[in-house]
């Protein structure tokens, strides 16, 4: 009972830790989980083991859905915060900071961002201090304090550079070509999207910070003029946004309906700027629908429709106030005194007129140009320096290169003395086996020539060998035939002996006695 009571909860766990494996090397691995698998993981876990999954579910939805991510970031951010993990409450605060950012709810979004930035510094996370720092900028860029964004900005960007953040740079030179932007400087704006393009040219053009610089490009020509050029951009990344289905689909289409406003193509421009109405009410983006609302009131100025312009255009006022876009709100007061001018509303149209005046002051006075001035000249220096930096760099790797040249030369050299060296000692060996060969066959020769002169000594000597039937009496040989032979001739018949006669002393004394005495 007790093993099996054990086995359950290990089981939970066991298939929790598989889950969990599963979130983090996908991410790991850059294989980024669809929306739905990441909540069907979330359902398995608990408590702080949600945490994984939580920061990619975030990460991923953001963008398209910022209204969903703020909900599971602040989950995020209470389980974060009681396990006491401040790399993933950092992570989640940040999250939450850009979401609001870009649903127009800039007070919240300068709250968590400055939140993230201390937790950041406390736990000495660069990457998310400069993200901070992006989110910070871009938020003041839409509530019109310029010189703050730029400040921001230009520290985000020198931490990426610091840190060798090519993409996240791009996103920096982006923000800082929006601020550029709002500020009627749209050769600077171009100039710095296209250095952000640069820096992600490796990136698939469907990537959403690849088509929402191209928007920005196409919104900067359309600002100078340029309605032809800017209408193809736009419609070219609004082709590719749609084909991504990512959000940016609404600020292309918001784009497409202005550019088709002023080229005088009306009805092309109400069908756009009525879809990107729409989305941006879907996404809850209120900074992009306080735009398209100034847009609409701007296309039925121009068609006649003075009356139904002027409540698209109070309700951005009125929306505008609420997110503190004061640039949005600069222009909703413009469009209305023209509006009431039109109507014969005198005394509207210089009220009006009047808040336009000091709400541009108020974005363009002498001090805050002078900061914009000086946080420019901080990042032409930022440039500067950056390029010493890159080109400290490529001394560096020169002197690598040429260390590693001399290293491969060097070992080019030993290889070459080694080889000469074995080819030494293979010569002289070679000579050795020549000299050796020679004399074997020297030794070979004369050995045939002793083997040959043996075999002609041996043809002159014969031999006789085993029994030889021999007369008891005469001494007579029988010979192989059966025929008896007498002793000097079988002998010579089979060696090479020859018989000279004589006579021994006893046969002397007895063939000759009186010769004995």
């Amino acid at each position: 009972m007790t093993a099996t009571r054990l086995l359950v909860p290990l089981s939970r766990l066991m298939k929790r830790i598989v889950l969990l494996l599963a979130v983090l090397s996908a991410h790991a691995h850059g294989q980024a989980s669809s929306a739905d698998s990441l909540k069907t993981v979330l359902r398995s876990l608990t408590g702080a083991a949600r945490l994984p999954a939580l920061v990619a579910l975030v990460n991923k939805i953001e963008s398209k859905d910022p209204k969903e991510a703020l909900r599971y970031a602040a989950e995020g951010i209470a389980l974060a915060s009681k396990a006491g993990d401040k790399e993933r409450q950092a992570a989640f605060l940040s999250s939450t900071a850009f979401c609001y950012s870009l649903t127009g709810e800039f007070a919240l979004a300068l709250q968590y961002a400055n939140a993230t930035l201390e937790l950041s510094r406390q736990i000495g996370n660069r990457d998310r201090m400069a993200k901070a720092h992006g989110t910070l900028g871009a938020t003041y860029t839409f509530m019109g304090q310029y010189s703050k964004a730029l400040e921001h900005n230009l520290e985000a960007l020198r931490i990426r550079e610091e840190l060798s953040l090519g993409d996240a740079a791009a996103q920096s030179l982006n923000n800082i070509g929006i601020l550029y932007h709002h500020i009627g400087q749209y050769d600077k704006a171009i100039e710095y999207y296209r250095q952000s393009l640069q820096r992600i040219a490796h990136k698939p053009d469907t990537s959403r910070v690849k088509i929402l610089t191209t928007f920005n490009i196409g919104f900067s020509e359309y600002k100078r003029g340029q309605l032809e050029v800017a209408l193809k951009i736009e419609l070219d990344a609004l082709a590719l946004a749609r084909e991504a289905n990512n959000a940016t689909t609404a600020y292309g289409n918001f784009l497409v309906g202005i550019t088709q406003t002023d080229l005088g193509h009306y009805a092309e421009a109400l069908t756009y700027l009525q879809r990107s109405q729409s989305e941006y009410q879907e996404q809850d983006q209120k900074h992009g629908l306080v735009q398209v609302l100034n847009a609409l009131g701007r296309l039925s100025q121009k068609t006649g429709a003075v009356a139904r312009a002027i409540p698209y255009v109070q309700e951005s006022a009125t929306l505008s106030r609420q997110i503190r876009a004061q640039d949005e709100l600069k222009a909703s007061y413009e469009l209305l005194a023209t509006l009431y001018e039109a109507q014969g509303n005198t005394a509207a149209a210089f009220t009006h007129y009047k808040l336009f005046v000091a709400m541009r002051d108020s974005l363009f006075n002498a001090q805050e140009t002078d900061k914009i001035a000086e946080a420019s000249m901080k990042i032409v220096t930022l440039k500067k320096d950056n390029e010493i930096e890159s080109l400290k760099r490529e001394q560096v790797i020169a002197a690598l290169q040429l260390d590693r040249q001399h290293y491969y030369s060097t070992i080019l050299v030993v290889i070459l003395v080694s080889l000469a060296t074995v080819i030494a000692i293979l010569f002289r060996y070679s000579g050795q086996l020549r000299h050796g060969k020679a004399s074997l066959e020297i030794s070979n020769a004369e050995l045939a020539r002793l083997n040959a002169e043996l075999q002609e000594h041996l043809q002159e000597i014969k031999t006789l060998s085993g029994l030889l039937p021999i007369c008891a009496w005469c001494k007579n040989i029988r010979d192989d035939h059966g025929y008896w032979q007498q002793l000097e001739g079988y002998i010579a018949d089979h060696s090479a002996a020859h018989f000279t006669h004589g006579i021994c002393p006893a046969c002397a004394a007895k063939a000759f006695p009186e010769g004995g005495a």
